[in-house]
């Protein structure tokens, strides 16, 4: 039987409101639903579903150079790159999320209107919250992905 500390529950509580003032800003955390393939076009279809935290904790990011090499054959020179790699850290109050929502590592975060990829989840004590140690995903921001549009097909006749 598990004991539960009351006060404790209490001061998380507390700890978290308190934050929520300070570092609070507006995220959205969205779950893939549904994937389906159209077979004639190739194209694929998600649904998802969203959540929007107005008050999510929204730690500074902390940015650090990331190297990626690969030898080719056998010479002794390394080929590859290096980029910059932002990480950051949300704390979501469980009392944000709807009752029994479990945040797992296909959902992703939207902050400042980049995507972020969640590395690290720890659930905090007495189902109080969740910690996200998420890292931004490079490429085209939240508003530019949307805006691109499926490519159209057009079927050739046989006479082209």
């Amino acid at each position: 039987m598990t004991v539960i500390n009351h006060s404790l529950n209490r001061r998380i509580r507390q700890a978290l409101y308190a934050l929520k003032r300070g570092f609070g800003s507006t995220v959205t955390l969205y779950k893939q639903t549904a994937v389906s393939t159209d077979y004639k076009t190739g194209i694929k279809i998600a649904s998802s579903t969203n959540i929007t935290i107005h008050r999510c904790i929204v730690l500074p990011a902390r940015v650090q150079r990331e190297v990626i090499q690969s030898i080719v054959g056998n010479r002794e020179f390394p080929y590859g790159g290096s980029y910059d790699a932002d990480t950051r850290i949300f704390v979501i109050d469980s009392r944000d999320l709807p009752k029994g929502y479990i945040i797992q590592n296909d959902d992703w975060l939207e902050y400042d209107n980049y995507c972020y990829n969640p590395k690290v989840i720890e659930e905090l004590e007495q189902h109080t919250g969740w910690t996200i140690t998420a890292k931004r995903v490079i490429g085209p921001t939240v508003t530019e992905a949307l805006a691109i549009s499926e490519p159209e097909f057009t079927e050739v006749g046989e006479n082209d």
